[in-house]
């Protein structure tokens, strides 16, 4: 196996190119390497293809290394170096052809079989990867190593139980004791319904460390479980270590809304909106708080901007119509919604009204009758439906509505009187 133990003057030599090429004298940096890479030491060279690798000269490092295959074909640590490299440069079949060389035998064979699993992951392979892994725990039983990559795997494709079990069993091993586990052990517990044990794992893990993942789990996991001060805590400690973290903003303004703080909420959408002019959810947020906080005008120019970002949008389309339609704004409302396919039923019960208000009556009655099968314990609907029957000359259809819309809604008395007088002027 090829070490990197050299002799003082070849030390010397490295130590000089690597710090030529760490302070900007690349030219002067890579000659030396050059020189280097071609002496007959094959730790000489393997210690310059390290330094190229280190420096990010992937080319010449690879030339390097694969010569001394050539001479090493079944050195374990040559091919982990390869394949490394391989994967930086997003070549992961040729990662994977080498690493699939190392011995069961070879020490450096768990290692690979992480690093297989990885790879296979990244190409979308699960279950590849997790027969890699549990075949390597089957020749080292209780391998931490193994078990934490199993874990992280299952973790990764959304198996939050199996993810659990691997991690509680390693999370204070002191082997990986530079692994901060509880956090993805907080996670998966998370995922797994089990809010408050994965509360509890997040506290403990940052104590070693507060990643920026790690507190929007926190928060998310807290809102979860109605912790919205602890959610509110640890966005703010978010936002204070990466503003850029666009999507803490909708959850801290969910956190403040449901604290009843809506300014609050309002004033966390505006920073996530500098921060991310682009983001539509951002937008809606704002349509939807503005609304509560009865600026109509602000919403509305919100859920334009959203719409603006993504016309698919159509939870932000059903807002901007509910603000229109209560301003009586119908042709707003058609503007909207007549050359959109949707199989919402409310929104054909928003046209039909808009249809009906300017006299497009065969566009009203055709999304009316589309829309009764979902709105038939809707006495408003069927009110709504019945007088326009009753209107455009189906009078008894429209006083069936009429008659169950009424029986439905008793404390109606309106509507019940309305029925009433139809029933008496029809006996006659």
């Amino acid at each position: 196996m090829i070490g990197i133990l050299l002799g003082g003057i070849m030390m010397r030599t490295l130590e000089t190119a690597r710090a030529l090429l760490g302070s900007g004298q690349t030219e002067e940096g890579l000659d030396l390497l050059h020189q280097l890479a071609k002496e007959h030491d094959d730790r000489i060279q393997f210690a310059a293809a390290d330094l190229y690798q280190q420096f990010g000269f992937i080319d010449d490092a690879q030339a390097v290394y694969e010569r001394l295959l050539k001479r090493y074909p079944n050195d374990s640590d040559l091919i982990i170096q390869l394949s490394e490299l391989l994967i930086d440069k997003n070549e992961e079949t040729g990662a994977i052809d080498y690493l699939q060389r190392i011995h069961t035998l070879d020490a450096n064979y768990l290692s690979a079989q992480v690093m297989l699993a990885d790879l296979y992951q990244m190409e979308g392979l699960d279950e590849v990867a997790e027969h890699k892994l549990l075949h390597a725990l089957k020749i080292s039983p209780h391998q931490p190593v193994l078990i934490l990559a199993l874990g992280e795997l299952y973790l990764s494709i959304g198996e939050a139980s199996k993810a659990v079990d691997c991690l509680m069993e390693v999370k204070d091993n002191p082997e990986l004791a530079d692994q901060n586990i509880h956090l993805k052990l907080a996670e998966a517990l998370s995922l797994s319904g089990q809010f408050e044990a994965s509360l509890q794992e997040y506290e403990l893990g940052f104590k070693k460390e507060k990643t920026l993942d790690g507190l929007f789990g926190y928060a998310v996991t807290a809102l979860r479980i109605h912790k919205h001060r602890k959610a509110i805590k640890a966005l703010e400690t978010l936002r204070a270590m990466d503003p850029g973290y666009s999507t803490l903003y909708n959850v801290l303004a969910e956190a403040y809304e449901h604290e009843g703080e809506l300014k609050k909420a309002m004033e966390s959408i505006k920073l996530g909106i500098e921060q991310d002019e682009y983001n539509e959810r951002l937008f809606e947020h704002a349509g939807i708080l503005s609304a509560k906080l009865n600026e109509e005008e602000q919403a509305v120019e919100y859920f334009k901007k959203c719409l603006k970002l993504n016309p698919e949008n159509m939870d932000a389309r059903t807002h901007l119509v509910e603000l229109k339609a209560q301003d009586e704004d119908y042709e707003a409302v058609i503007e909207l919604l007549g050359s959109v396919e949707t199989g919402d039923p409310l929104l054909h019960w928003f046209l039909a009204t808009a249809y009906n208000q300017t006299d497009e009556l065969k566009k009203a009655a055709q999304l009316y009758k589309m829309s009764l099968s979902a709105f038939s314990a809707n006495p408003e609907f069927l009110q709504e439906y019945g007088e326009f029957l009753r209107e455009t000359g189906h009078l008894k259809e429209g006083l069936d509505l009429l008659i169950t819309a009424s029986r439905l809604s008793p404390e109606n008395q309106d509507l019940a009187a309305f029925v009433e007088r139809i029933k008496q002027d029809e006996s006659q």
